[in-house]
């Protein structure tokens, strides 16, 4: 593995974690109960997420690794309809599609 290829993965990785993390939020909004455990869960994984993208910006320029980060929209969208039950109109999936389509072409050009 190259260290372009290294440095795209760990960026996707971060934004699977921020994407996840996001859920989180949204679940300490629904579940006042647990909102402390939600949020210092979320806050967590944007620790997490903070360090291994500094890490990654050792192996892809910032330029590069800054979009990529994008992934996490799609994450998001999968999760929140998943697990959330939200709806994802079709102008959404067109627009995820977009994103992981220029994601692409920039984890190519790494």
């Amino acid at each position: 593995m190259t260290t372009g290829a290294l440095g795209v993965l760990l960026v996707v990785a971060c934004g699977v974690i921020e994407g996840v993390a996001q859920m989180f939020f949204k679940k300490s909004a629904l579940a006042p109960q647990a909102k402390h455990l939600w949020i210092g869960a979320g806050i967590a994984l944007f620790i997490a997420q903070a360090a291994l993208y500094t890490g990654a910006l050792q192996f892809v320029e910032v330029s590069t690794a800054f979009p990529i980060t994008s992934v996490g929209f799609a994450v998001v969208a999968v999760l929140s309809q998943r697990f959330l039950g939200e709806p994802v109109t079709r102008a959404r999936w067109i627009g995820i599609a977009l994103i992981v389509i220029g994601v692409a072409l920039l984890a190519a050009e790494a």
